[in-house]
């Protein structure tokens, strides 16, 4: 499931992406025709792999052990008509893994989702 169609900018430590797949009718995640605010974090969770892959050239295997912190500011995203922004900074490095904190907004530059969300490598 690719839920980010574009990624605008990154660097070693952050990623800025753009998608509007939410308003896809079809979206994987839509139940009884709405999309929960909770989806948010997989839309951070995907820009942090992207980064993550860009960083090492590879695709590396993981999963999402943690989020911590999510601020939720909106109820659902049935109300957002525009694209989505997530930015995703990486805050820790290590072997197996990292430390993200992201930020998702709308095309106002309102803040729907912070959080901060770790994520382990089942592959080295």
């Amino acid at each position: 499931m690719m839920l980010i169609d574009q990624v605008d900018s990154w660097s070693n430590k952050q990623i800025h992406c753009t998608t509007q797949s939410h308003l896809a009718s079809d979206n994987p995640l839509r139940l009884q025709d709405s999309l929960s605010v909770m989806h948010l974090i997989e839309y951070g969770a995907q820009s942090m792999a992207i980064h993550g892959g860009l960083l090492s050239g590879r695709s590396s295997p993981g999963f999402l052990a943690a989020v911590r912190g999510a601020h939720f500011h909106i109820d659902n995203l049935d109300s957002i008509t525009g694209a989505l922004h997530i930015k995703a900074y990486a805050e820790l490095k290590i072997k197996n893994g990292a430390v993200y904190s992201f930020r998702i907004t709308d095309d106002e530059e309102s803040l729907l989702l912070d959080a901060r969300a770790t994520v382990i490598h089942t592959q080295p």
